[in-house]
């Protein structure tokens, strides 16, 4: 109870979205102290933008942020192997796949075990990203779909609908959509 009260009263003292330590708290039947974060790359600010229960670790992109704008699976899967466990993170959204092309030769199985590790009471989500613009111009539905099936297959939960075929930079209403989905699959 101590701790549900000092958690409190650092959310209330914090003025700042960019506060490292902001937490959501949910009323769950549990009361426990949820903090919901998102990592990935660019598009994660957008998908903070959208919801109202998952944040971004900090608003400036980077390694200790966990996200960062043009980086790949590989970056992050990096950057989370780098970052200090977190036992007090219980919903982890995985925003990743778009600037490696939905390359079929990613190390999810690793980013999945190294986000287990690091983050180990948490379930896991994951937002299916964006085709149709730059590097992915090339890119099928059935393609990226295939990519997050991998995921899937690995426990994690797939939000839908993805991102989809669209130049993804910018508050869109697909990322409200994504981001009301997301919060409801954490308070079923």
């Amino acid at each position: 109870m101590r701790v549900i009260i000092l958690l409190i009263s650092l959310i209330l003292s914090s003025n700042t979205k960019d506060d490292n330590m902001k937490l959501f708290i949910s009323k769950k039947k549990s009361n426990r102290v949820q903090k919901n974060i998102i990592i990935g790359d660019s598009q994660s600010p957008y998908v903070d933008w959208g919801s109202t229960s998952f944040n971004l670790i900090s608003s400036t992109g980077g390694q200790n942020s966990l996200w960062l704008g043009g980086k790949s699976l590989s970056w992050l899967l990096q950057s989370v192997k780098l970052y200090t466990t977190d036992s007090l993170v219980t919903n982890v959204a995985i925003c990743i796949g778009t600037n490696g092309g939905f390359n079929k030769n990613d190390k999810i199985t690793e980013l999945v075990f190294e986000c287990k590790e690091k983050f180990p009471n948490s379930k896991f989500y994951v937002i299916q990203g964006s085709w149709g613009w730059g590097g992915v111009s090339n890119k099928t539905e059935t393609q990226v779909r295939e990519y997050y099936k991998k995921f899937s297959d690995l426990g994690v939960v797939v939000v839908e609908p993805p991102i989809g075929k669209i130049e993804p930079h910018g508050r869109k209403p697909i990322y409200k959509e994504i981001g009301n989905n997301l919060d409801s699959l954490i308070n079923l």
